[in-house]
């Protein structure tokens, strides 16, 4: 545990609906109360486990009464008791520094590092609190592990030619087994006992790498529901029949036994229950490109190897958003088409050759693309919390933006179940508005104008790229050709925005940049409120991440951040439900749908389709949370559809 409190008290109070998993003081699970149910318990000795953003268990001797209702749970006791409250957060940090040299074995060494970072080396590393982050790599002169670090010795090795595509792809595998990478002639993965897997399939180096890491994780997915918590697991369900191992004998034994048992399953066996892999990143095949490697390992990303990593994925330019003229342009803008500045992005930033690509996915092909940089990830691990309330700023510098300013605004007012500060601003001085992101605040929402020469103020422009300090986190540059900008805030402290490529029509700016505010106030990641948009066609792919797009500005309400579309039918309806991570909310955790005909869990993240729904039943569950929802092609809120539409 992080940290342990003890405090006296009748009674604990969560702005949550988890599950909440009771256990006996020696660990069995002993209940677990979901979503809209209530238990009481005798008076004896329990452990609460509280699922969320970071564990959190209650040790308690009483009576006790667990009702989770919509929106929020409460722990109650047969009297004023001893309470005592322990927490568990992700290890989000590197504990250490590696430096290494350009060489590609030296390289091997500093990755082989990577699984000191994991809790255990049993299943239970599936879930995301038991697997720290990595260390930190810095390209140096020489190779430099500090004694700090240690590897579990596994028994498993990774055999790759000494390249730097070689090394980076197997990143994430390696950090996950904790194995050591070793040159090779041949791509595979050995054990001690003898084993061998070879690393280049039919489908290529990249591909079998990635299908087994996926393989073996959601098989210790399955088989980890031998131990402590054993959750009826949808996946196991599924699979369970087909798979040539028993899984309860399989639990427990030496990561080598396992291993081995489950490289025996095709991959075709097991494809169809994969949890979703939103997360894609291609690199180019440059030395300094290893020091990205830490932060996907962490995030268990798929790695590419592409020549062109570096250069933005564009969205064709529209019309111009204009709302006329403004007293510090130079020449008259009013109904031009403001020049791009595509080939400078490229020349200015592809030329550092450091950025990379990445991409979000789902099972329904919509792709979010994002440019990331190292300088996002860094500012995510140095950053601290904050005490006292989340703080959004907005700014309008067009008082003919109004509409999309009131929305915005009433927006992120509409969560009175989270401590927020919303401050508007109108029509800053340049000086005023370097204050504002230079000040410490969780998000900034930005309404205006950007030129080639920066951000538009009152008394003439500000450029991101100058600024020598960002306090802010994340943000929205709602305006024309926002890329280079927003680039330009990463690099001085932010963490993630969203931006654009090229001109917005002013219609298309309000209805997406009302509908992102709404989506971010519900806890949605950066990406996720983009592939909403996408959904209904709002956005046109006009609007790009920069920086970390899993960000999240608040915590939602409802455990995951989900949209559901509905898909009428005669006399039911079809309900998918499509699930984001976020950067507090990684690969391995689980999530139960409460609906009556579903009382299974299943792995966090993607898209899972409910079938026959009965209006009744879509009706109870439309009401547990308020969500966003698709619904005949429109993006509506659950709590607001009538059981008339349905």
């Amino acid at each position: 545990m992080d940290t342990t409190v003890e405090i006296t008290t009748d009674s604990i109070q969560l702005l949550s609906d988890n599950s909440v998993y009771v256990r006996k003081t020696t660990g069995p699970l002993l209940t677990e109360v979901q979503s809209n149910e209530s238990v009481t318990l005798p008076r004896a000795k329990y452990i609460l486990d509280l699922s969320g953003p970071i564990k959190v268990y209650v040790s308690v001797e009483s009576a006790v009464h667990v009702h989770a209702g919509i929106g929020q749970t409460e722990l109650t006791f047969g009297e004023t008791t001893s309470v005592v409250i322990s927490a568990r957060s992700y290890h989000t940090s590197p504990a250490a520094t590696i430096t290494t040299s350009s060489d590609p074995e030296d390289m091997m060494q500093a990755v082989s590092m990577f699984g000191s970072a994991l809790k255990t080396t049993a299943t239970e590393r599936s879930y995301p609190t038991l697997r720290g982050h990595p260390p930190a790599i810095e390209l140096s002169d020489e190779l430099d592990i500090p004694h700090t670090l240690s590897r579990p010795q596994t028994g498993i090795r990774i055999e790759v030619p000494p390249t730097l595509q070689h090394v980076f792809v197997v990143a994430p595998l390696a950090y996950y087994l904790a194995v050591e990478v070793v040159p090779g002639s041949t791509p595979q993965l050995v054990t001690d006992t003898g084993y061998t897997v070879l690393l280049e399939g039919t489908e290529g180096f990249e591909v079998t790498v990635s299908h087994l890491l996926k393989q073996i994780f959601l098989l210790d997915c399955i088989v980890r529901t031998e131990g402590e918590t054993p959750l009826p697991l949808y996946e196991r369900q599924a699979l369970e029949s087909a798979l040539k191992f028993d899984i309860e004998d399989l639990y427990g034994r030496r990561l080598v036994e396992q291993l081995e048992a489950y490289l025996e399953v095709p991959f075709d066996t097991i494809r169809s229950q994969l949890p979703e892999w939103q997360f894609e990143t291609r690199l180019k095949p440059r030395a300094q490109q290893i020091e990205y490697l830490p932060f996907l390992a962490d995030k268990l990303a798929t790695v590419r190897i592409r020549e062109d990593a570096s250069n933005p994925v564009r969205s064709s330019p529209t019309r111009v958003r204009t709302t006329g003229n403004h007293p510090y342009i130079k020449t008259n803008r009013t109904d031009q088409k403001i020049s791009t500045r595509n080939d400078e992005i490229t020349a200015e930033y592809d030329g550092e050759q450091s950025n990379i690509q990445q991409f979000w996915k789902d099972d329904n092909r919509t792709e979010i693309a994002g440019t990331g940089t190292l300088s996002a990830f860094q500012n995510s691990v140095t950053q601290s919390p904050r005490d006292g309330d989340l703080e959004i700023e907005v700014i309008c510098n067009d008082p003919d933006m109004s509409e999309e300013f009131v929305a915005v605004h009433s927006a992120y007012q509409d969560r009175n179940d989270l401590p927020l500060d919303v401050a508007v601003h109108y029509d800053l001085t340049t000086d005023d508005f370097e204050d504002v992101f230079a000040s410490e605040s969780d998000f900034v929402h930005y309404i205006g104008h950007i030129d080639p020469e920066g951000f538009r103020c009152s008394d003439g422009w500000i450029d991101a790229r100058e600024l020598e300090t960002v306090g802010t986190k994340a943000f929205v540059l709602n305006a024309c050709q926002s890329y280079e900008q927003g680039l330009g805030l990463i690099e001085a402290g932010a963490i993630g925005g969203i931006v654009t490529f090229s001109e917005v029509q002013n219609e298309t700016a309000v209805t997406a940049g009302s509908a992102i505010a709404c989506l971010l106030n519900r806890g949605f990641p950066l990406y996720g409120a983009l592939d909403t948009l996408q959904k209904v066609g709002e956005s046109d792919q006009q609007y790009h991440i920069v920086g970390d797009g899993a960000l999240s500005v608040v915590q939602t309400n409802q455990g995951l951040p989900t949209v559901g579309t509905i898909i009428q039918n005669r006399d039911s309806s079809d309900i998918i439900l499509t699930v984001y991570t976020t950067s507090s909310q990684k690969l391995g955790g689980v999530y139960n749908i409460a609906v009556e005909s579903d009382d299974s869990y299943r792995l966090a993240f993607g898209n899972v389709c409910l079938r026959s729904v009965t209006t009744a039943e879509l009706v109870k569950f439309l009401n547990t949370e308020t969500f966003p929802v698709l619904l005949e092609g429109e993006l509506r809120w659950s709590t607001d559809i009538k059981t008339h539409e349905l």
